[in-house]
């Protein structure tokens, strides 16, 4: 990683941990989510407070905002194809299984964004530079761990009394996800791109209710 001239205020160690635990956290919230034990509103305000904090110790630690991919940078075509074909993938694992509620503006000019800019905000500016931080050599091994702790962020339904198959069958879907997200995210320098691709896939998906 190129962390340029930038200061450190903090041990790059230091901040990786935290970026750890600030997962962890992340990880009860969503599941505290899913459980219906925190409502849809305060959520999705809350849901920001993990990747600011996450990118905040980063770049507190040198890590600078290039490689926190917080730049504005054109999609490449190859970009754009793994784009398309996460969607498809996305909507056609979710679809199927959910139950249309009929169009809500709310849910998908609000909850949608928030909810896509914030997860990629954490995993893909937080949590993949601080995988690739101490991956230095081994780009794809921090690629591939960020994804599967993307796809743990999801045990939520296990909670809920869900089969564990179907769970592990729930988590595939974002590790799968993720690896597409932070190839692109990597690729093209800038996590811009999967933000909106992410938030359009839930303004039709937050259309639709899912059960366990």
């Amino acid at each position: 990683m190129n962390s340029g001239t930038t200061r450190n205020f903090i041990p790059r160690n230091l901040a990786v941990g935290c970026v750890f635990l600030l997962w962890l956290i992340y990880t009860v919230l969503q599941t505290l989510s899913v459980l219906e034990t925190i409502g849809e509103i305060p959520y999705a305000f809350l849901g920001f407070i993990p990747g600011l904090l996450g990118v905040g110790v980063l770049l507190l630690a040198g890590i600078s905002s290039q490689d926190c991919f917080l730049t504005l940078k054109p999609i490449s075509t190859k970009g754009f194809l793994v784009l398309v074909a996460i969607a498809i993938f996305a909507l056609s694992t979710m679809l199927p299984f959910g139950v249309w509620q009929g169009w809500s503006w709310m849910a998908a000019l609000v909850f949608a964004p928030m909810s896509g800019i914030s997860q990629e905000l954490f995993f893909r500016s937080a949590l993949l530079p601080a995988m690739r931080s101490i991956l230095k050599n081994k780009p794809f091994v921090a690629l591939l761990l960020h994804s599967v702790l993307f796809g743990l962020w999801h045990i939520g339904p296990l909670f809920m009394g869900a089969p564990i198959g179907a769970v592990i069958a729930i988590m595939f879907v974002p590790f799968l996800s993720g690896l597409g997200w932070g190839w692109q995210v990597v690729r093209d320098k800038t996590v811009i791109w999967a933000m909106i691709q992410h938030s359009l896939i839930w303004v039709i998906g937050n259309q639709f209710a899912y059960t366990a």
